[in-house]
């Protein structure tokens, strides 16, 4: 699964100088770009958005920039990345993808380089044509990449070349395309009493709030912004639409969630006595709170990091959004129901047809392993509920009646409803059925399969779990995405009509034999039932 969670190990390659590049003058800094002559676009690449973690700012809410030009040029050319860490599990899939054991696979990962805790930047890419007219009026998609909440990068989805070139194609504006960084694993999602929360989803908003103030500059228009995200960055754009409860507006226009991805085992307390306990061992010190962590060397803290993340079970990552009362009150899923979020924000969602497979351990095969796993991740849940979920909502019946017919499908389609899928039904049914929904159903329909697709730069030969890129699907993909962000409206010229979810819970299907329409599986009783059984607590 070498794209799973959106973990690519692909790197972004500039193309050689051929003209003179362009500065910005953003008031903190004049940042300088390079040039891309075979897309015709600008990158500037590591604009910082926020003043850097490090220091006292370290485990702190990120800091607004200073606007004082110093007069230098930062052309971001070092490549930086917020600290990384991986579970062992993770590390397992990805020793098998690339013909590696896992010790060779961990070294290699841990030892990427630009790795650092100064690493609130973004990246922007514009066409050249649109930096030239000097006219604020081109619209922009924001990418937050996924990760687990552990790792990932602004450039480790991918290069977004290929959606430039469509968007040059179309008869609409070309777009803008900013990625982002954010911190992550402990130094972004640790929770506690002695420390703030979710740090992570407050760089991603600061992020948005610097292309609301800045993105003018490079010919982008901050009344027209879309957030697009994958697995953990989707989850985020959901915790974005219903942050605060609704109380405070998002700082986007326009949302493409793909696959959100959600952890609902992650107890607060047993991960911060855990990474403290990890500190402890490490240092040979008793630490006991955060503002002891805060002074440990930052080698100290990747290897706390590594090794609190590495334990967490198959599927987990131990870090990860909480519910904490304020930016989350609650989940995404119960604030959705109980209309609590931003109404005015344009919505496009999808999931993946076998979202769960690399998530969940080849040994569930039996109802009595499947029971143990279901318990084991949602630790809420009682064993009255655990028995309810399984006897009446994902009943152990494998003749046809439901959409399993071994006990592994049905442990797949318990965990990818659950962790995955039926949010994007939320959202549809949250959002009056005005969305636009699709599945991506080409094989293998992994989670995460789709971003080769998202991504795509005209490379058929780039591949995952064995299967090319489809060029047609992937242009068409690439095409709806490009018309959603130019004017709310996925409808592309030659391609399917994409249909509103509407009544019929209608979307778009992406398979191996080409687009079509259909009906919405998660349409479905079960999908119900579990979003009442969160907002009663039962889950």
């Amino acid at each position: 699964m070498k794209n799973i969670l959106s973990f690519g190990l692909t790197s972004l390659v500039s193309v050689a100088l051929a003209q003179v590049a362009p500065t910005v003058d953003l008031g903190y800094e004049i940042h300088g770009a390079t040039v891309n002559t075979t897309g015709d676009y600008y990158l500037f690449s590591s604009v910082p958005y926020a003043q850097q973690p490090v220091g006292d700012l370290r485990f702190q809410k990120p800091v607004a920039l200073s606007e004082k030009t110093n007069g230098t040029v930062n052309n971001g050319s070092t490549t930086t990345m917020c600290m990384q860490a991986y579970p062992a599990w993770i590390l397992a899939l990805q020793a098998q993808a690339y013909g590696v054991d896992e010790a060779t696979i961990e070294a290699i990962l841990a030892s990427q380089p630009g790795q650092t805790e100064s690493c609130l930047v973004l990246d922007v890419y514009v066409p050249a044509a649109v930096f030239n007219k000097s006219v604020a009026e081109t619209p922009v998609l924001l990418w937050i990449h996924g990760g687990g909440f552990t790792s990932g990068s602004k450039i480790s989805s991918g290069s977004p070349a290929g959606l430039i070139a469509r968007s040059q194609l179309s008869n609409e504006s070309e777009v803008i395309f900013v990625s982002i960084n954010y911190r992550l694993g402990m130094f972004g999602w640790l929770a506690g009493d002695d420390v703030t929360p979710n740090l992570g989803l407050y760089d991603q908003r600061m992020a948005m709030e610097w292309v609301q103030k800045y993105i003018s500059r490079f010919g982008g228009d901050p009344n027209k912004l879309t957030v697009m995200g994958e697995s953990a960055g989707a989850s985020s754009i959901l915790h974005h639409i219903t942050g605060y409860g609704g109380a405070v507006s998002a700082p986007f226009q326009r949302a493409i969630s793909q696959s959100p991805a959600f952890q609902f085992n992650i107890n607060t307390t047993k991960t911060y006595d855990l990474t403290l306990d990890v500190a402890s061992n490490v240092t040979e010190m008793t630490i006991s709170s955060v503002e002891q962590l805060k002074s440990l060397d930052l080698a100290t803290l990747q290897a706390i990091n590594q090794r609190v993340v590495i334990q967490a079970m198959q599927g987990t990552f131990n870090y990860g959004i909480v519910t904490d009362g304020t930016y989350v009150p609650k989940t995404p899923q119960v604030l959705l129901l109980e209309g609590k979020f931003d109404h005015s924000v344009n919505v496009m969602a999808s999931h993946m047809s076998n979202e769960s497979i690399p998530f969940i351990p080849s040994s569930l095969t039996t109802a009595a392993n499947i029971q143990a796993y279901l318990t084991s991740s949602l630790p809420q849940a009682t064993p009255e509920t655990i028995a309810y979920i399984l006897q009446t909502v994902y009943p152990d019946v494998l003749d046809g009646t439901y959409p399993w017919t071994t006990e592994f499908a049905r442990a797949a389609t318990i965990a990818s409803e659950i962790n995955f899928a039926c949010s994007t039904n939320y959202l549809a049914t949250a959002f009056a059925n005005k969305t636009y929904n699709y599945v991506f159903s080409y094989p293998p329909g992994y989670h995460a399969a789709d971003l080769p697709y998202i991504f795509f730069n005209g490379d058929t030969t780039t591949a995952d779990d064995g299967l090319p890129v489809n060029e047609t699907l992937a242009h068409a993909l690439q095409d709806y995405i490009v018309a959603f962000v130019q004017t709310g409206k996925p409808q592309a010229e030659g391609l399917v009509d994409f249909p509103e979810y509407g009544s019929e819970a209608a979307v778009l299907d992406f398979t191996y034999g080409g687009v079509v329409r259909g009906v919405d599986d998660l349409a479905n009783p079960r999908c119900d039932w579990i979003q009442q059984a969160m907002a009663e607590g039962l889950i």
